[in-house]
């Protein structure tokens, strides 16, 4: 199949299953079309591009980008995520990966959005640097927190998640409120995914999400999001989450540091290692991606859509 006469098109909830059977092809059989509607088209109050693009009607790639926004405690921006770009891989090396990302760039643009930031694979990553103008963050940090044995027993959450209060200092970070919450961990959860409602003095200490999954061979618990009911919470949430590793029989919990203040990690043994995450930022034009760097980006691993 020729790639000449691509017709490049945004797309809609009714075509996921088209894409859907797309992805598969390109093995990536998780992408459902009912995940597929929710993670694009079922977001609250945000917004997101699916480009595809077609030859005689037949999808030969697809380019997606969710917006978010970013604080730093003291003002907020839109900011442009690109998730995932994908070639029929018979069509590989024709440009199309290029043409349809550009076209879910300028869709972004369009909403608002003048900063992009995304993690890239291997493949990707020399293409978004060197042809799209990205340049590199500094790699996330990872906590590793060992699995803690005991019996504490978290209750299941009851009523809506919380939204995560916003920390004031200076570091730009996804705000996230319960509606963001919902859509992420509620309506949609991952099959591996699973929150803890953790009793505190006097009531709630807060809420943890987690996922199981197996990291360099071995069984591990990635913390997700975190939501403390009080300043001073944190170290039972911690806490908790290390005990769930343990009855999921699984050996540490993974934390990207950044995302939460440096002092909650002082209560609880950890080690600190690079996550090889390629952590990616643009800006309006050259200048402006050369100063983004000047600013940190801090990541969670809740931020993620392949988590």
């Amino acid at each position: 199949m020729s790639a000449d006469g691509m017709v490049i098109a945004r797309t809609g909830p009714d075509d996921m299953e088209d894409l859907s059977v797309f992805m598969a092809q390109q093995g990536q059989q998780r992408c459902s079309a009912d995940y597929l509607r929710h993670w694009y088209f079922g977001r609250p109050g945000q917004s997101a591009s699916v480009i595809v693009g077609r030859v005689d009607g037949r999808i030969v790639g697809m380019a997606t980008t969710t917006d978010h926004v970013f604080t730093n405690g003291v003002g907020d921006r839109l900011v442009g995520m690109p998730q995932k770009v994908l070639t029929d891989a018979s069509l590989r090396g024709r440009g199309i990966f290029g043409r349809l990302y550009r076209a879910a760039e300028e869709a972004c643009r369009a909403r608002g959005c003048r900063r992009f930031l995304t993690i890239t694979n291997a493949a990707s990553t020399p293409i978004f640097l060197g042809s799209f103008g990205y340049a590199r963050l500094p790699v996330p940090r990872l906590a590793v927190l060992p699995a803690l044995p005991g019996t504490m027993a978290p209750d299941a959450p009851q009523g809506p998640l919380p939204g995560i209060p916003v920390i004031d200092d200076g570091r730009w970070r996804m705000r996230k409120d319960a509606q963001h919450m919902r859509w992420r961990y509620t309506e949609h959860p991952g099959s591996d995914h699973f929150t803890l409602r953790v009793p505190g003095i006097g009531g709630e200490a807060g809420r943890v999400t987690l996922k199981r999954m197996r990291k360099a061979g071995l069984p591990v618990c990635v913390l997700l999001d975190l939501v403390p009911s009080s300043p001073g919470a944190w170290p039972d949430l911690l806490r908790a989450a290390r005990h769930a590793a343990w009855r999921h029989r699984t050996v540490a919990v993974l934390v990207l540091e950044g995302s939460w203040p440096a002092a909650w990690f002082d209560h609880a043994p950890w080690l600190s290692r690079s996550s090889g995450l390629n952590w990616l930022v643009k800006g309006e034009d050259e200048e402006d991606t050369r100063s983004l760097l000047q600013e940190v980006h801090l990541p969670a691993f809740g931020d993620l859509d392949f988590l």
